[in-house]
C-alpha cells in the first residue's frame, strides 16, 4: 500500500492511496465520521435568559460549538460510560467540563455574546473558534407612570452552565471530527491518437469543467496538474464525435478528503479511526475463536 499527501493544511488533508480496497478505505471514513469521539455541550441549565431565544435554541447553538478534544481523549472516561452519568444529572469532574456564561444587554445597544466568552473548568477544553454568536442582548428604557415621567430600564439578561462530555458522531453529529470524509476514483483517461482530429476539433478542451485537456505542439494531452481534479463527468466522451476518449477510474486508487472541524489534528483523527477499527476487528476475532468450534 502506498500514500501520498497531494495537500495538507490545518483543518484538512487530501490524500492518494494506492493498493487498498475500497471496502477497506470505506471504512476508514465511516469510522472517522461515527466513532471517533471528540466533545461536545450535551446538558445545558438555563438559570437565566430574559432574551429573545428560546432556551432550546441556545442550547442547539452551545452543542453545535466545536471543542478542543486532543487532550480530553486521554483525561475523560469513553462516552458509553459518561452518557449514563449524564442522564442521571451526575456531572462528576472524570467525565463532564463545565462551561459557563453570563451576559446582560444595555438600552439602545445590542450585545452579541460569542463562543469566546464560555468560561471553562479546563482549559484544555475550549471553543475552537472564538467568534461563534451565540446569543444577542438589548435593552431599554420603559415608562411606567405617563404623568410622572417615571422610567425604568429593562434589560435582558442571561446566565447559564453547560456541561461537554465525550461522544461519537453516531450518537449526534455535533460529535464528529470532521465535517467532511469523502473519497473518490482516480481517473485514468486515454487518448486514441488514431481517431483524435486535434486541432480541427477541440470540443473536449471547451467542454471539459475541470480543465483537464489542453494541446501541447498541436496534439491534444491530459495535463498532469489537472487530471486529478477530474469528476468522471465523461462529458469529454459525449462531446467528442469520433469517439477517441475513453474515461475509466483506476482500480485499487483512491483519493480520500477529510476536512477536520478543529476539534482534532488531521493525523489524530487518521489514527484514532484506525484504532478503533483494528479494535472492532481483533473484537471479531476474539468471538469467533472462542464461540465458532
Amino acid at each position: 500500500m502506498e500514500i501520498q499527501v497531494l495537500e495538507k493544511n490545518p483543518l484538512s488533508i487530501r490524500l492518494l492511496i494506492r493498493g487498498l480496497p475500497l471496502h477497506v478505505l470505506n471504512s476508514i471514513r465511516r469510522t472517522i465520521l461515527a466513532e471517533v469521539p471528540t466533545m461536545a455541550i450535551d446538558y445545558v441549565v438555563f438559570l437565566v435568559n430574559s432574551s429573545v431565544f428560546y432556551d432550546e435554541y441556545i442550547a442547539h447553538r452551545l452543542g453545535l460549538i466545536p471543542l478542543t478534544s486532543d487532550e480530553a481523549l486521554d483525561k475523560y472516561k469513553s462516552p458509553e460510560e459518561c452518557v449514563e452519568a449524564g442522564e442521571r444529572n451526575i456531572f462528576s469532574s472524570d467525565c463532564f467540563v463545565t462551561f459557563t456564561l453570563e451576559g446582560t444587554g444595555e438600552p439602545g445597544k445590542v450585545i452579541t455574546l460569542y463562543s469566546g466568552d464560555l468560561k471553562t473548568s479546563d482549559p484544555s477544553v475550549k471553543p475552537v473558534y472564538d467568534k461563534i454568536p451565540i446569543v444577542a442582548l438589548t435593552g431599554r428604557i420603559v415608562e411606567i407612570d405617563e404623568r410622572s415621567k417615571i422610567t425604568k430600564p429593562e434589560i435582558q439578561e442571561i446566565k447559564l452552565e453547560a456541561y461537554a462530555r465525550l461522544g461519537r458522531g453516531k450518537e449526534h453529529a455535533k460529535w464528529s471530527p470532521v465535517s467532511v470524509a469523502a473519497h473518490k476514483y482516480v481517473p485514468d483517461i486515454n487518448i486514441d491518437y488514431s481517431r483524435c482530429t486535434g486541432l480541427e476539433c477541440g470540443k473536449c478542451v471547451d467542454t471539459c469543467p475541470r480543465n483537464v485537456f489542453m494541446f501541447k505542439d498541436n496534439k491534444l494531452i491530459v495535463r498532469d496538474d489537472k487530471v486529478l481534479e477530474c469528476t468522471l463527468c465523461r462529458l469529454c466522451e459525449e462531446i467528442c464525435p469520433n469517439k477517441a476518449i475513453d474515461v475509466k477510474w483506476r482500480e485499487n486508487e483512491y483519493i480520500l478528503f477529510i476536512e477536520s472541524t478543529g476539534a482534532l489534528k488531521i493525523k489524530r483523527i487518521l489514527i484514532e479511526a484506525t484504532k478503533i477499527l483494528e479494535g472492532k476487528i481483533n473484537d471479531l476475532l476474539s468471538k469467533i475463536e472462542s464461540e465458532v468450534k
